[in-house]
């Protein structure tokens, strides 16, 4: 199974058309959406998943400064749970205090529900992101709209100029703008191993994430279709410094195409 990476939504792949490709969905939505792989067996159901999804969006209204919730994009899923005023960490595990099965199972369980917290915050993350997009979109045909009303030309036109004086005053903060929004796909692929199947391979067309496992000393070897792979530990994918014995998922190993 071909699995696309580090995006979700098949709107974000920017890549070439791939037969096969497949997009993971955490379980957010009631039913799986189209062209997409959901695991069977997620431990947090739809409506457990929006409500904790909802807890994390009251909990991230309180920072004045944007720059102080990104913080929590960039730390570890356990200190993202220690930091949050809102004890998510205490509602995933009181997902699995029944008693039901040993202590390694119900351990498991946890582990698969912390690392399907985070696919969540991922998949939410991108709606966003194509909200975004929609709404720098409509400014954009709206000035244009406006253009044909009033009857301009090319050369009456302002062009670009237009465009961004469209998105100060509607607060979209687009590309255009020279603002990007990063997903932290680090620890997007640190989590996804708790729920692929032995034959799931992932696929990334991002150069600038391609360059940064390059960076860190990943090596990816051309197999005999021209492929570029690798595989190694999630935990080096994600570009760690040493193991983190504290999740398991991410010791766990993963095979990665890349598309150039």
């Amino acid at each position: 199974m071909l699995l696309s990476f580090p995006y979700m939504h098949p709107e974000l792949w920017s890549g070439d058309d791939l037969p096969g490709l497949t997009f993971f969905d955490p379980g957010l939505e009631d039913e799986p959406a189209g062209n997409s792989f959901r695991p069977e067996g997620l431990p947090l159901d739809p409506a457990t998943a929006r409500a904790l999804i909802n807890d994390c969006i009251s909990f991230g209204e309180q920072f004045k400064d944007p720059g102080e919730m990104a913080y929590f994009g960039a730390v570890t899923a356990d200190d993202f749970y220690e930091g949050s005023s809102m004890s998510i960490q205490a509602q995933l595990s009181r997902q699995f205090a029944d008693g039901q099965g040993g202590k390694a199972e119900r351990e498991e369980r946890e582990a698969r529900s912390k690392a399907q917290f985070v696919l969540l915050l991922a998949w939410f993350f991108e709606e966003r992101i194509l909200e975004l997009a929609g709404l720098e979109e409509g400014v954009r045909n709206s000035w244009d709209a406006m253009d044909e009303t009033l009857g301009k030309d090319e050369e009456d036109s302002l062009g670009e100029r237009e465009t961004e004086l469209g998105e100060t005053f509607s607060h979209t903060g687009g590309a255009s703008d020279g603002q990007e929004v990063q997903l932290p796909w680090q620890r997007v692929i640190e989590a996804l191993p708790a729920f692929l199947p032995e034959d799931a391979e992932l696929v990334c067309a991002d150069p600038e994430i391609f360059e940064a496992w390059e960076e860190y000393g990943i090596e990816f070897k051309e197999d005999g279709e021209g492929r570029l792979t690798a595989t190694a530990p999630a935990w080096r994918f994600g570009c760690r410094r040493r193991e983190p014995q504290s999740m398991p998922v991410a010791l766990k190993s993963l095979t990665v195409e890349i598309l150039k």
